[in-house]
């Protein structure tokens, strides 16, 4: 009885999936499965309304910005605020732009877990107890953190979560509360497309995964015919990388440009002469920020490494007891895998890996330093 109770809590790849397809619903990141024909129609009018709610709240904190040009302390706070959102609503149309591929992407992941047998199975549940809790919790920690900011007014002497300048009055009945609803809805929002990191470490992963089994399979080559088998199974991979990389680098890059503004204009607040409510809000805001990235770069890191090692699965197999074209395969396979793969933005990211991540974190404290 124990054991069926243990199964049927058991987070498994299949549930994983469908926590984080949960976690970015509100920024229709996820595109429904290709055999749903008809819910296209539903998913785009979805992603009009909820972009449409982020230009909103965008449009009046830009007016914010101006307005507030000579208080230092808003101006931080409504910038800070401004690449939320605004990491949000670039985030959402990219995802629209590459609908196709991230279609493509996820329902041949979701597929192959569904269908793996019991020793793929084992992989694959490896990976999700290994980083069920660090995931997780981000996810978790995202939500908080906006609710932090949303329940604000709740505490301080300010009316909504944000400074934003609306074009008309908002001290009356029902516009006051219709803003801070719409407000805490955004900033749900932005929550939501801060856990596209955790779909896009997903992705890393599972890619990651497939070239361990692949790795795991290439040691019991034995014949020619079975390593070709490999080499075909290594290039759809491969293949399926490339995918992810070319859909993925546009979000890396809008994570890269917008955090460190937040972190930046984030700190300000923190050491500026504030009330500790506040200062306690943004140092969540600004360890979130720092945080995000690492959701991505950490499975890209392995990632990398993982498609280094397929050389060391070909150099185990029995490659010396086969043919000198079966030896020249198992050449070109480890020349192959002296390059990695990896995500990279030409002259602006080399390679994104936690040697990467660690940088960019110290150039933010370096800079928090000196505040």
């Amino acid at each position: 009885m124990y054991a069926d109770h243990t199964m049927i809590s058991k987070i498994t790849p299949v549930k994983a999936i469908r926590f984080i397809r949960i976690s970015v619903a509100l920024v229709c990141a996820w595109p429904p499965s290709p055999k749903l024909t008809k819910s296209f129609t539903f998913f785009k009018a979805s992603w009009c309304m909820c972009y449409f709610s982020s230009i909103l709240l965008l449009l009046p904190l830009l007016r914010s910005i101006y307005e507030y040009r000579d208080d230092p302390v808003i101006l931080a706070k409504s910038v800070c605020l401004s690449c939320a959102v605004l990491q949000v609503t670039i985030k959402m149309m990219v995802c629209l732009v590459q609908y196709t591929s991230f279609q493509v992407l996820y329902h041949d992941m979701e597929m192959f877990c569904k269908q793996a047998d019991d020793k793929t199975s084992i992989t694959l549940q490896r990976y999700v107890d290994d980083y069920k809790y660090t995931y997780g919790t981000y996810t978790l920690w995202c939500y908080l953190a906006a609710i932090g900011v949303i329940c604000g007014p709740l505490i301080l002497p300010q009316q909504f979560p944000t400074d934003a300048k609306y074009p008309f009055s908002v001290e009356q009945q029902p516009v006051k509360s219709i803003i801070y609803l719409h407000q805490s809805l955004v900033g749900l929002q932005v929550s939501a497309g801060m856990c596209i990191e955790c779909s896009i470490a997903m992705l890393l992963f599972y890619s990651a995964a497939r070239l361990e089994l692949l790795i795991q399979k290439m040691r019991n080559v034995e014949t020619e015919c079975e390593l070709d088998a490999c080499i075909k199974l290594h290039n759809e991979i491969l293949r399926y990388i490339d995918k992810i990389i070319h859909a993925v680098w546009p979000l890396v890059l809008t994570t890269i440009t917008t955090t460190t503004m937040g972190v930046v204009f984030g700190s300000l607040n923190m050491v500026t002469d504030q009330p500790i409510i506040v200062k306690i809000q943004y140092a969540i805001v600004v360890f979130s920020a720092s945080v995000e990235l690492f959701m991505c770069a950490f499975p890209a890191d392995n990632l990398m490494h993982m498609s280094n090692k397929i050389c060391f699965g070909a150099y185990e197999s029995k490659w010396f007891q086969g043919s000198v074209s079966m030896q020249k395969k198992v050449l070109q396979i480890i020349f192959r895998s002296q390059k990695p793969e990896v995500i990279r933005i030409n002259g602006i990211l080399p390679a994104l890996s936690l040697r990467y991540y660690a940088g960019v974190n110290i150039t933010h404290y370096m800079f928090l330093y000196i505040l």
